[in-house]
Formats: structure tokens, sequence, C-alpha cells
């Protein structure tokens, strides 16, 4: 015999065969090969042994009572363990149909009785090798599925601990930008409800003219900082209770452009965007505002949707030197200043969706107490 032939850890060897001569004659070849053999009489007995033991290869006779070598091969095929189990059928008849049979049902190889000791070994050596094979891919491909779900498992916690930063830093952004803009607002006598009553109507006039929701929430983050600005412009203008002189209103304007020297050049795209909104939410659509006078579309989108935005919610809060404006009226002065003050498409867009931004006004509602009536107009200049 090869004394390189598999040794019993290499190969275990099921014979199925009614002949207890066949199986006696079988089992003492294959074990002077160092095989481990098990043995069974019957089909039901064969599929017993593959289910819950394995083989590594089944030594089948074709003809077999009760249940055949055919039906046999089929079910090993059809169950998981023997997928990959290789079945030789060993039989006596030469019958080329029932070969072709055997193939269909799923065997791997064929010897006739009487058969060859060496032909056998040397094809009991191959299938033993094929199905090692198998089962070391089968070992491999279970071993890299754990270490996928092992590497998977730890990249979603690091995803989701990178989230929850990007998530706390996004936060800390917005909360800085927050209250930079309210150190502004606290000076000019005007709310926090304020800034975020204009930011949402921003993020609603956005969504919808069909911004990205990223872009939306861009603006709604940035264009708290349109009055930034205010933070350079005297108390004795900024806090005057009367109108203001020429002189004194060119100063204030001035503040759009110190506002946009704050802000301009951060690598941020918050404080970018909050830039532009700071330099040009004054811009108005016919030419004629501030500070560049810019005319239509030549104004930055985000500084066109800010104006509405910031002129609709002065006209309709209330201050401590004036009341709210009735929401007819302020609803008119928008009607009338599209197309001059404001975009007129973004004007139809904002005013088509009054009842949302009504919505928004009630979700972030000043308790200031109305005083004054006469000062709504100023705050379109203002």
């Amino acid at each position: 015999m090869d004394s390189g032939a598999p040794r019993a850890s290499g190969g275990r060897i099921l014979v199925v065969d009614d002949e207890a001569t066949m199986r006696r004659l079988l089992e003492k070849l294959l074990r002077l090969e160092g095989y481990e053999v098990a043995l069974a009489s019957s089909g039901e007995q064969a599929l017993q042994e593959v289910f819950t033991r394995g083989a590594d290869t089944v030594l089948l006779d074709m003809r077999l009572p009760g249940m055949s070598g055919l039906d046999v091969c089929r079910q090993i095929r059809s169950h998981p363990r023997g997928v990959h189990t290789p079945i030789v059928f060993i039989t006596a008849v030469n019958d080329r149909e029932l070969r072709r049979r055997g193939m269909e049902a799923g065997a791997d190889d064929f010897l006739s009785k009487p058969f060859d000791e060496v032909e056998l070994m040397a094809r009991i050596r191959n299938s033993v090798r094929v199905k090692l094979y198998y089962d070391n891919l089968e070992q491999q491909k279970g071993a890299l599925a754990k270490a996928i779900d092992a590497r998977t498992t730890e990249l979603a916690a690091a995803v989701a601990e990178l989230t929850r930063v990007q998530n706390e830093l996004r936060a800390s952004h917005e909360e800085t930008i927050y209250r930079l803009s309210r150190a502004a607002e606290f000076r000019d006598d005007e709310t926090g409800q304020h800034l975020q009553r204009m930011s949402w109507y921003c993020h609603l006039i956005g969504s919808k003219i069909g911004l990205s929701p990223s872009t939306c929430e861009l603006l709604r983050i940035a264009s708290p900082m349109h009055d930034v600005g205010k933070l350079g412009i005297p108390d004795r203008i900024l806090l005057k209770p009367g109108r203001l002189t020429p002189e004194e209103f060119t100063i204030m304007k001035t503040h759009a452009e110190i506002g946009y020297r704050i802000l301009h050049g951060s690598t941020a795209e918050p404080l970018e965007l909050a830039a532009t909104i700071a330099h040009t939410h004054h811009e108005k659509w016919d030419g004629n505002g501030y500070p560049r006078g810019l005319r239509g579309e030549d104004i930055p989108l985000a500084g066109r949707i800010a104006a509405i935005a910031d002129v609709f919610d002065a006209l309709t809060s209330a201050r401590p030197y004036k009341p709210a404006w009735p929401l007819e009226a302020a609803l008119d002065l928008m009607r009338k200043n599209a197309g001059s003050h404001f975009d007129p498409h973004l004007t139809e867009v904002f005013l088509t969706h009054i009842d949302e931004v009504l919505a928004i006004r009630d979700r972030f509602a000043d308790t200031h107490p109305d005083e004054c009536v006469e000062a709504a107009k100023a705050a379109l200049v203002g």
C-alpha cells in the first residue's frame, strides 16, 4: 500500500451495501489505508449516518433493498451536510442509462464490481481530498463571516460614535452662532424668539423652492447672524429712540459690512453662509438696497430669502417700542414690495405657504406687551 495514504484523521468513509461480505471487504481495505470507516446496509441507515455524523466519501451500492441508491444519492445532495460530500457508486451493473441517471442524481464517480483495489484507493483518495478542500473552504468562509461580522460591529460602533461627536460638534457650532447672534439682538431690543422665527422662515422658504435638506439646515443655522454687525454700531445710534438723521442712518447701514467682515473667511460653511446673509439681507430687488446696491438675482439667494424672513418678522412682532402689525397689513406690505424690495418669486412662495409661516410664528411666540404703533415701518430699514 502507498505509505503516503491519508490517515484516519484525514477521511471518514461511509460504505453502503446490502451485502455483508462486500461491506466487510471494503471496510478491511479502507482501514488498512488508515481511513475511518462507517457501515450501512440500507438507504435509511446511510442517510442517518450522513446527516448525523457526516462522511468524507460515500461508497454507495446502486441497487439496495427498499430505498434505491439513486434515491439515497438525491437525498444526500439535498441536505446541507451532503452538498459537497463525494458519492461513488459501486455496482455490478454496467448500464450506460443507469450511470446517466446516477450522474443526474448527483454522483461523482462510478466503480464496477468486481473493482480493482488500486483504482478504488486512488479514487477514494481523490474524493476525500475534494471533500476536505470544500470543508476547508467552508471553515474559511465561516471564519471570514465571523471576522466580517466583528469588523462590521466595530465599524457600526465607530460610526455611531463619530455621528455622536459630529452631532455634538454641530450642536456646539449652532449654539455658538445662536449666542453670538443673541449678543447683537440684545443691543437692539429684539428677542431670541425673533432669531428662531426668522431662521425657521428661511428654512421654510428654502424647502419650498426645492433646496436640499442640508442647504435648508444651513440657512436655518446661519440666518440668525444676519445682524451681528450691529455689535459695531455705537449705542447712541443703535439705541436712539427717535428717527435717525441721514448721517446716523449712514452709520447704521454699515452694520451689513461690519457683519460680513466679522464672519467672512471662516472655513466653517455655516459661518461663510452667515457672512453672505449679513452682507446682503438689506439689498433690494430693484437695486435700491445697501451696502452695494445689488439688483435682482445678483443678490445671493440666501440674502433674498433672509430679507423676506427678517422684514416679515419685524412687522408682525411686538417690541418694547411698538406693537405687532396686524397680519393683513403686514401681508399687504409684503405684496406691495414684491418686485421692488423683495424677490417676487420668493415672496409669492412665502405668501402661498402663510399657514406654515404662522405655525412657526405661534411656535416661537414672544411675550412682550404692545406699546406703540408707529415705529413698525422703521423695521424695514433698521
